[in-house]
């Protein structure tokens, strides 16, 4: 056991992930360390683990040797930050929380973290980099596209397909069989009915459609 884990992004999510790392390294060792990657953040140690730049020769020199994933909030972050690992030729982890539960059928992408207490149920498929936050409940047959952010308590029903890019806020609720676009933000507690477009914000119960996504900012 000599891979490290490196987890790009240090704030409030970044320690989450970090505790689920821990724990999922407890059940099952896969690393010998877990750190922080963070380009501003100036402390060189965080939530008990170091913190390094990119840069640093222990991140930049080490690539066989260690797995990234990205721990950022921001579905457009998360894509600009897998660019940067594709063109340095980095190696992708996964993080799961033991306390999830991932249908031995689905499919999860290089990158993705799934947090606890979340379900990823029969044939669902999760693309790289997504992450499905705590509690959420990924239905059978889901499709969740590259990058995208699943928020906690979430519940989204078999057969839908969410976009690339997108943005589901905390405890929202989506009907099955439906097709939620690309790049686009689902409010806070919004129950969606019907399709959502690519490139838009969508809120409220039923679920409509507020005004494009512009600028591709989730919080501002």
């Amino acid at each position: 056991m000599t891979r490290k884990l490196f987890i790009y992004g240090s704030g409030g999510f970044g320690k989450e992930v970090m505790d689920f790392a821990r724990r999922q390294n407890a059940v099952a060792p896969a690393w010998s360390e877990i750190c922080f990657v963070d380009d501003i953040r100036a402390e060189r140690t965080w939530h008990g683990a170091p913190v390094y730049r990119f840069s640093d020769p222990e991140v930049a020199t080490q690539f066989d040797k260690t797995e990234f994933v990205i721990a950022l909030g921001e579905p457009a972050a998360r894509e600009k930050l897998a660019q940067k690992l594709r063109d340095a030729g980095a190696r992708l982890g996964r993080v799961i929380d033991p306390s999830a539960l991932v249908a031995d059928t689905a499919r999860l992408g290089e990158g993705v973290i799934v947090c606890a207490s979340s379900l990823v149920s029969s044939d669902a498929r999760v693309g790289d980099h997504a992450c499905v936050n705590s509690m959420s409940i990924v239905g059978h047959d889901v499709q969740v596209g590259e990058y995208a952010v699943i928020s906690s308590m979430v519940n989204i029903g078999g057969a839908t397909v969410i976009g690339a890019g997108t943005y589901v806020g905390m405890g929202a609720l989506i009907r099955e069989r439906l097709s939620v676009g690309a790049n686009s933000i689902i409010g806070m507690g919004s129950v969606v009915h019907s399709d959502i477009p690519d490139d838009v914000i969508a809120l409220g119960n039923p679920a409509r459609v507020m005004r494009p996504n512009t600028d591709r900012k989730v919080f501002k």
